[in-house]
């Protein structure tokens, strides 16, 4: 079986696919297939995709119209073959030593889902940031706690999953993973968070990369009224500042200590 399948939902994303499939390329552990499900792009997308398979059959493509991202990215995890799933937008990037932290490791523990610091791009592909988070509540991502307007996203491109996680979601609930147009990922951590908590790593495993036509800055209205359809926990406004100010804190801390302890972690 294949380690990791990287999933890269994409329509029209010629401007930066290639970095991100390179970002995938360089990967010092090379037991992985990557997945990029193009919903039929108009531009250069299939084309850049496609010479880069050229020469590495572990990069695969399937371009179809679709019903949206979700729905392209549920369609690529049913095709994945490995054992840890992960999801890089078009436009992110990992770090070369991403893999080979995950599966280290999972060697030594059974953790289902596993997040590394966030971080940020720039829009040249340097690292602008990483937020010192070190823990998570899974009792508060499951009861929706992790939203802007409380304690802040959790950031998709840190985030790896086992297969078997995923395969224990529900029909009903991938079914309303699949109808969001932007804030399916927020289902999805609320969802695993039901069956296992979310370990993390003190390194830097991928990041988000801060351009002028990000769809998660662009559509941050249409994100969060997505968000506050699925009744998630909220706060009135002083209190859910004081609530994300005090959470981050603790998080630093844990991240310190995470930190100290990295020799035993790795």
């Amino acid at each position: 079986m294949t380690t990791f399948s990287v999933i890269t939902p994409v329509l029209n994303g010629s401007r930066f696919i290639g970095a991100a499939i390179d970002s995938v390329l360089a990967q010092s552990n090379p037991d992985w297939e990557m997945i990029v499900i193009d919903g039929a792009s108009t531009d250069d997308t299939i084309n850049i995709v496609s010479e880069k398979s050229k020469s590495d059959h572990r990069l695969r493509l399937i371009s179809e119209p679709d019903n949206g991202m979700y729905d392209a990215l549920l369609k690529g995890v049913s095709a994945a073959q490995g054992e840890w799933i992960c999801w890089l937008n078009s436009d992110d990037l990992y770090t070369p030593w991403a893999f080979e932290t995950i599966a280290a490791f999972s060697a030594k523990d059974s953790a289902q889902w596993i997040s590394g610091f966030p971080a940020c791009w720039d829009l040249n592909g340097n690292l602008r940031y990483v937020r010192p988070i070190g823990a998570y509540s899974q009792k508060r991502i499951a009861a929706g706690w992790h939203h802007q307007n409380l304690l802040g996203n959790l950031q998709q491109e840190s985030i790896f999953f086992r297969k078997s996680l995923f395969d224990a979601l529900g029909a009903e609930q991938l079914d309303r993973i699949r109808a969001m147009r932007f804030a399916g990922d927020f289902l999805l951590w609320r969802f695993f968070a039901q069956h296992a908590p979310l370990k993390v790593m003190p390194t830097v495993l991928g990041g988000f990369r801060r351009h002028d036509e990000n769809m998660s800055l662009q559509q941050h209205h249409a994100y969060m009224a997505e968000v506050l359809s699925t009744d998630p926990a909220q706060l009135p406004k002083p209190l859910s500042i004081l609530a994300g100010y005090g959470w981050r804190l603790l998080a630093a801390r844990s991240a310190v200590q995470l930190c100290a302890d990295a020799d035993e972690t790795f």
